[in-house]
């Protein structure tokens, strides 16, 4: 007999005298009346706790030995205190984690341990707001807004922020369909034709169409520069005005490079490529002052008015300084008087989308040349652009959601 066949057969061997010995043990110690009822109730709380059936935890609650054990109320008690009730997105959460705080040292043990515990406050701040908010749908690029958070105020002050920024800022980012925030990079086209007709028609000839700053939008850049000093200055900017200020500063980003713009080859991929990859030696200042100006004379409700393209009456943008929705209740409430009350904001987001018009998308006012040849050269653009978007743009880009909105322009 061969040596792995002897050790196949020991294995076999020890495997069955194990179930004998167990079950001549069940044997010797037959279930009770009690204990066939404490696993049956066991079992019940289990399928109540993955099902988050709180009428059956209410009912199990009121007779015999309750919860059973500290286990089990470890679970049971988050989740009708309505704290820790898992969210559909918490694995893809979980994988964007582990490549998170990419540029901290990890030679040493210590640094390893200093960036698993800001991955592990990464994890929790995320967790923690969509838990709180189960409406909102995390998306690939919140991460990176956290991040930024973290290293800012640490975690607990970012876990605070972190939720205002999901419910007043990137709501749109946050629902289960990528069209808000699609419709709002849409307005920049129109920005564009007002400010610098020049740069629009480029762009025309070349048929790209505006979703290229996606990335500079869902995360405010912070995806797509490594000097933070730079990410913080544009966050510094953000925080203070409208959910639309990223799409004035992708703006006027765009009109700042219009000289070596005008030397990329007139075509569609190239001129995309180009426009993806956020500019490292862009002049902050100058740029945050034009987009400043550009806000000031065409504000939200103005350009949405302009473009014929309204975004969705419950959008951040249109909620943002309406009573009730905004950071604080009145103008001149002090920054620390009361805190936010999120209640009206759950309740937009249990309410289904209003569109001002009957368009199903603002794709409808793009040239059919121009969707066919963007929806044909999306995977390859994603690809080569890949390196200067990020993954979040790319997995964006090239999703299903994405490819359905699309779609839904006419284009099969």
């Amino acid at each position: 007999m061969t040596r792995a066949r002897q050790l196949q057969t020991n294995y076999h061997s020890a495997k069955s005298a194990s179930l004998a010995a167990r079950g001549a043990l069940r044997q010797r110690r037959p279930k009770t009346k009690d204990s066939i009822a404490k696993d049956k109730r066991i079992r019940l709380l289990d399928e109540a706790i993955i099902t988050g059936d709180i009428e059956k935890l209410q009912r199990l609650s009121v007779t015999g030995a309750g919860f059973v054990n500290d286990g089990i109320r470890r679970r049971a008690w988050p989740l009708l205190l309505h704290e820790n009730a898992p969210h559909k997105d918490e694995e893809q959460v979980q994988l964007d984690v582990v490549r998170s705080f990419t540029h901290l040292p990890a030679d040493t043990k210590s640094q390893q341990a200093v960036k698993k515990q800001k991955q592990e406050d990464l994890s929790h701040l995320i967790m923690d707001v969509l838990r709180r908010h189960p409406k909102l749908a995390y998306y690939q690029g919140f991460h990176d807004v956290c991040t930024c958070l973290i290293e800012v105020l640490g975690k607990d002050a970012a876990t605070l922020a972190a939720e205002s920024m999901a419910m007043f800022f990137f709501r749109d980012c946050m629902l289960d369909n990528l069209e808000p925030v699609l419709d709002q990079l849409a307005l920049m086209t129109k920005l564009l034709r007002l400010e610098d007709p020049e740069v629009q028609e480029f762009l025309d000839r070349s048929e790209t169409l505006p979703f290229f700053p996606l990335s500079w939008v869902i995360t405010w850049c912070a995806h797509d520069l490594h000097n933070f000093e730079k990410i913080a200055r544009i966050y510094d900017f953000l925080l203070c005005f409208t959910p639309l200020m990223s799409v004035y500063f992708s703006a006027a980003v765009v009109m700042s490079r219009r000289e070596e713009l005008f030397e990329v080859e007139c075509d569609n991929a190239m001129v995309h490529t180009f426009l993806t990859k956020f500019p490292k030696d862009v002049d902050l200042e100058l740029v945050i002052n034009h987009a400043h100006r550009l806000y000031m004379t065409y504000p939200p409700e103005v350009l949405q008015n302009l473009a014929e393209n309204w975004l969705d009456q419950n959008s951040c943008v249109n909620t943002f300084d309406k009573p009730g929705t905004r950071l604080f209740d009145t103008e001149d409430e002090k920054a620390s008087s009361t805190a936010v009350d999120f209640r009206p904001i759950d309740e937009i987001l249990s309410k289904p989308r209003v569109k001002r018009t009957k368009e199903t998308s603002v794709l409808s006012k793009y040239p059919q040349n121009a969707l066919r040849l963007y929806r044909r050269n999306m995977v390859t653009m994603a690809a080569v652009s890949a390196a200067s978007i990020g993954t979040a743009a790319v997995l964006i880009l090239n999703s299903a959601p994405f490819r359905e909105w699309l779609n839904n322009a006419g284009l099969r």
